[in-house]
């Protein structure tokens, strides 16, 4: 991964009571983990068409993953860049990517179990222009999908009744390893709450959010030059405290449309939020600001 230079702001936080200090703060970098050698085993072969389908949650269905759920990882893509890479096999599919800025992350593992239906012939990346669809997942509303992928296309239909074909992008994709993570707090967070702390961030024009663990409550603080809000978030374990850009903790909550995630943190470390899906799973990992 290339390094790239870290984006220096200058902020001001509380130092006293009834006291200001200008405190200059940086956000860090999203930084992977060592890469393993590669392994000895013979290559899969190419893929060369795959077909899932995405259920519509609808009452009488029990599935744990949805057409809104495929949308809300779209969603978040396409505020992290123009192509998104699907990377397929017999197994599922995989969505990993950075943001332009290499500030967040995205990770998405969707193993064959949390679709309807799923089969692939071969593995590779299946890459796509992401405005087209979400353009197209949005159209979807909350209805059955399916993602049918062949001979350089794919194939969105919704209900069984509307076909959307997207030509793929001639990429084979980026392998973007998980980032290191030092994670001392934890805590189960209803979505719903933690949206909600941030639409309060958003009212005082908050452009930093301070995770704050104490007394066994995880706290969410929106701060600005002047004003602060608090939250109480979850019970949580351990105690610690580090700061991340509002903006990017707005990207991030696009991944998750309800229920519980988890939230984990360290000190100056990476923010992860998981949602699970049986064996799989959705995070998003935003970088600190770091002092």
């Amino acid at each position: 991964m290339k390094p790239v230079a870290a984006k220096t702001i200058s902020l001001v936080f509380f130092s006293r009571v009834g006291e200001m200090a200008e405190t200059p703060v940086s956000e860090a970098k999203i930084e992977a983990a060592p890469t393993p050698p590669p392994e000895t085993m013979p290559p899969a072969p190419l893929l060369t068409k795959f077909r899932a389908v995405v259920s519509s949650g609808g009452k009488r269905s029990n599935a744990v993953f949805t057409t809104n759920d495929l949308r809300a990882i779209i969603e978040v893509a396409a505020t992290f860049g123009s192509k998104t890479a699907f990377l397929v096999d017999a197994d599922g599919i995989k969505v990993r990517m950075l943001d332009d800025a290499k500030i967040a992350l995205l990770d998405a593992v969707l193993p064959r179990s949390v679709f309807a239906s799923f089969d692939a012939d071969g593995k590779g990346y299946v890459v796509v222009d992401t405005k087209s669809l979400l353009t197209i997942l949005r159209r979807a509303k909350n209805k059955e999908v399916e993602l049918k992928f062949e001979n350089g296309i794919l194939t969105v239909t919704i209900a069984g009744v509307r076909s959307f074909r997207v030509r793929t992008i001639d990429s084979a994709g980026e392998e973007v390893p998980q980032p290191k993570v030092n994670h001392k707090v934890s805590a189960y967070v209803d979505v719903e709450a933690l949206k909600e702390a941030v639409v309060d961030a958003k009212a005082l024009k908050a452009d930093t959010v301070k995770l704050v663990a104490e007394n066994g409550v995880l706290l969410f603080k929106g701060i600005n030059e002047t004003k602060e809000v608090e939250v109480k978030l979850a019970p949580c374990t351990d105690t610690g405290s580090s700061s991340y850009s509002l903006d990017y903790l707005v990207k991030a909550l696009k991944a998750f449309n309800d229920g519980i995630v988890e939230v984990k943190y360290g000190t100056s470390a990476p923010l992860e939020i998981t949602a699970t899906f049986n064996e799989g799973y959705v995070k998003v990992y935003v970088a600190p600001r770091v002092e």
